[in-house]
């Protein structure tokens, strides 16, 4: 059973990957214009909602995981928090990039394009600590 956790935790590791690419692919939205940034921001929003998912599976089978092997309270909490905050940012930038695309003729991307590109930037720094922490428990 626990090998097919560890299976479910490292494919929705892999599915959070997005989160390393999203700073970049945000950074990309200005340079196109009206539908196609709509386009490329509809494609990001989807891509965010997947990386949630994602992330909801990987807290799951961690949980499972976590509860077989001995680690230390503060690698758990440090996991938690984490893993809290990516979900948190995620939802904010769910939230703006729904109100970017909430025009369908792209006229609203520009207002919101700061917000979403800086927070992609968070959300990949954030996923890359998970990454670390995930890799060298202490």
């Amino acid at each position: 059973m626990v090998q097919v956790f560890v299976f479910l935790h490292v494919l929705a590791a892999i599915m959070m990957g997005i989160y390393l690419l999203l700073p970049f692919l945000s950074m990309r939205i200005q340079a196109l214009t009206g539908q196609a940034q709509f386009g490329f921001l509809s494609v990001l929003f989807a891509v965010n909602r997947t990386g949630q998912l994602a992330l909801v599976i990987a807290l799951l089978s961690g949980g499972y995981l976590v509860s077989k092997v001995g680690n230390s309270v503060a690698w758990m909490i440090v996991s938690v928090v984490l893993f809290l905050a990516l979900g948190a940012l995620t939802g904010v930038l769910g939230g703006a990039m729904r109100k970017a695309l909430s025009d369908p003729s792209g006229s609203k991307v520009k207002d919101h394009l700061g917000k979403i590109k800086s927070m992609s930037v968070i959300c990949g720094i954030l996923f890359f600590l998970i990454v670390g922490v995930m890799k060298f428990p202490f």
